[in-house]
């Protein structure tokens, strides 16, 4: 007897529906970091409160004296707006009909698609949890940079992630142009805010810096100012310690006269369309001048002119590079560096992080540290039996705080987390659609059936003064 479509549902269920959720959380690391909440949504967004500023209505006073004016805890609303992850498969009602015979040889043929899928997903989920939102790394630079002039700066970060967007805008099928470039932004992690601008701060509506994601090693990145008629500028104010983010904001195409460029319209971009419909990364929750609407930036006039309004300074996180020199690409991991951005979150947020993730290429230069710098610390014990020589480790920490390892990790980062301050909001969390009993949905006009996976959610970082990236260090090509 043949399985008819409403057994195939059934078989999908039993068989699928659980163990696709439970594979990803599985294999997932970032994931199975980060608590999964379920808050109190209202629509598509929720509301988390955070407590971000003391009562300053306390003093010493004399004797009778005046009491100290009174004072208020100030709290903000981080406003969550979910992001919506898909993957989708689809099966011919032909390639139905050769695996029809049994439920077994079905579910066979399924797994197939259904694995890949899951693998796919997860391959993206996790990838964002670093560099969601776009913004994909950071650049180490401290000369201004001229108008319609082109840099070279040293990058960390991932450049494959860079690629990938910029292979996106070229892509005719997808809606990109032959000869596009990227647009990016650059934004100051000692002000938090961007630092493209024509011949004075603020920032001015129309500046571009626009980055060809494929030129260029892993360590660096060529940008190029332009802004059409006006021409703009960058440059870092406080170089001796602070990388710039770059965000991806978009595409377009370089147009006739040295560095004028021309966006795309935003309705027909295919890379702002992709960033702007990601959930937010770690490099994004840590660095963007909004965090969740609420601003968090310094203002660059007043900062230049030996000033500077600090606003929400306890949603800011530290994000330094690892090269101090008055100008610098990048440079050789140190423990000294590693510590004092440790001393730096003990005094921002009062608390050490939980632990710390890096590229397993750091690893390379990590056991450089600890092993080939200082021999001693290869060891044999005089009374044992003779045993296979290992300079090597299975495992890293430093200050007794656990590195863990991820491939989608940017090169030539460290990644300081308190994982407690985290979250992943859900609205829904993640697993087949069957909303309506069906797991597999008619296609309209064909002969072919379609299933998909979903997760509606966002990362959340409800106390970034507790975490911090260090950048910029030197890493194995």
């Amino acid at each position: 007897m043949a399985v008819t479509i409403s057994d195939l549902d059934a078989i999908l269920k039993e068989f699928y529906l659980g163990p696709i959720i439970e594979s990803l959380n599985n294999q997932l690391e970032m994931v199975q970091l980060f608590q999964k909440s379920t808050l109190d949504w209202q629509g598509r967004q929720v509301v988390i409160p955070v407590h971000v500023s003391r009562n300053d209505g306390t003093g010493y006073r004399a004797e009778a004296g005046q009491l100290p004016d009174a004072g208020k805890q100030g709290h903000v609303n981080l406003n969550v707006k979910a992001k919506y992850l898909y993957g989708r498969f689809s099966l011919t009602g032909p390639a139905i009909a050769t695996a029809k015979t049994t439920a077994n040889s079905f579910a066979t043929y399924v797994q197939t698609e259904m694995d890949g899928l899951v693998t796919d997903t997860k391959l993206q989920a996790n990838q964002g949890m670093f560099t969601g939102g776009g913004c994909v790394g950071f650049v180490r630079h401290r000369v201004q940079q001229v108008a319609a002039a082109a840099l070279t700066a040293g990058f960390s970060g991932n450049k494959d992630v860079l690629r990938t967007y910029q292979a996106l805008a070229v892509n005719t099928a997808k809606g990109g142009v032959v000869g596009n470039v990227l647009n990016v932004d650059v934004i100051s992690m000692a002000t938090y805010e961007s630092l493209i601008h024509t011949n004075a701060f603020p920032r001015v509506a129309a500046p571009f810096v626009t980055c060809d994601g494929n030129v260029g090693a892993d360590d660096s990145i060529t940008l190029t100012t332009a802004s059409g008629a006006a021409r703009c500028q960058w440059q870092l104010l406080d170089g001796t310690r602070h990388p710039a983010m770059i965000k991806v904001i978009g595409c377009g195409a370089l147009a006739a006269g040295p560095g004028a460029f021309t966006p795309m319209a935003a309705v027909d971009d295919p890379v702002l369309n992709e960033v702007s419909n990601e959930a937010l990364g770690v490099y994004a929750n840590l660095g963007l001048s909004a965090h969740f609407t609420v601003d968090r930036s310094i203002n660059q006039l007043a900062l230049a002119s030996g000033g500077g309004t600090s606003i929400n300074p306890s949603l800011r996180s530290t994000v330094e590079s690892i090269n101090v020199a008055a100008v610098g690409g990048n440079g050789d991991l140190n423990f000294g560096r590693m510590q004092t951005v440790l001393d730096e979150i003990m005094v921002l947020g009062g608390d050490d992080p939980d632990c710390m993730y890096v590229h397993p290429g750091l690893r390379q230069k990590y056991a450089d540290l600890l092993v080939w710098t200082n021999p001693g610390s290869i060891k044999k014990d005089a009374v044992g039996s003779v045993s296979t020589g290992d300079p090597g480790f299975s495992g890293y920490a430093f200050n007794g705080i656990p590195v863990k390892m991820s491939r989608h990790c940017g090169k030539g980062v460290i990644i300081f987390l308190k994982t407690k301050t985290w979250t992943i909001a859900e609205l829904q969390s993640f697993g087949m659609a069957d909303l309506d009993g069906s797991v597999l949905s008619r296609l309209t006009s064909q002969d072919a059936w379609e299933g998909f996976v979903r997760w509606y959610y966002n990362l959340v970082c409800k106390e970034p003064n507790r975490n911090a990236i260090l950048t910029n260090i030197t890493f194995p090509s």
